[in-house]
């Protein structure tokens, strides 16, 4: 499964509601920018929305908000993947702020599977487990095998220290087997 929005329909989306708060800004070269942005670095910021959020529509949220946000500040980033960096970390942000607002407190929310157009539909139930766990070892499992950051990539991002970052990754992958052996009951 891939993003619902069509990347075109997004993009005018994003790009009206830039036009609304930041007229200014709102030229051929900023929609052009975040074009770009939006294929380079869309379905991962949507994908770290969702493994915290577990709600398509909500994650959809969080995704909009990140590439307004990144309009609104115009962050100045040395390269690439410290865009990418960026963007991930407030995504993550502003998905932890929609999961302690007081509103989502009080709502349930729909389950869903993991949306992942690169993974076979055989390995959703790993992904299910992923999801389970809980945050501190889901986001480095999350960045470290979906996004394919390096540890020391992934403490920069998180603001711990690299040996932090291996703890949590080994404990997560501990849990994840116990989890596993347990639920589908796997031969070692």
């Amino acid at each position: 499964m891939t993003l619902t929005i069509p990347i075109s329909r997004f993009r005018r989306l994003l790009f009206a509601i830039l036009q609304a708060i930041a007229p200014a800004r709102a030229s051929a070269a900023a929609h052009a920018q975040l074009s770009q942005l939006y294929d380079r670095w869309g379905t991962a910021v949507f994908r770290a929305a969702y493994a915290y959020l577990h709600n398509k529509s909500d994650a959809e949220d969080v995704l909009q908000d990140t590439f307004l946000q990144y309009m609104r500040t115009s962050p100045e980033l040395e390269s690439p993947a410290h865009e990418k960096a960026w963007l991930l970390r407030v995504a993550i942000n502003l998905s932890k702020n929609k999961l302690n607002s007081a509103w989502f407190k009080r709502t349930d929310t729909l389950e869903e599977s993991y949306p992942c157009a690169d993974l076979d539909s055989d390995l959703a139930f790993v992904w299910d487990a992923v999801r389970a766990l809980p945050s501190k070892y889901r986001e480095p499992i999350h960045l470290f095998y979906h996004e394919g950051y390096s540890t020391a990539e992934i403490a920069r991002i998180l603001g711990q220290k690299e040996s932090t970052v291996r703890s949590l990754l080994h404990r997560g992958r501990s849990m994840l087997k116990e989890t596993l052996k347990e639920a589908y009951d796997f031969d070692e």
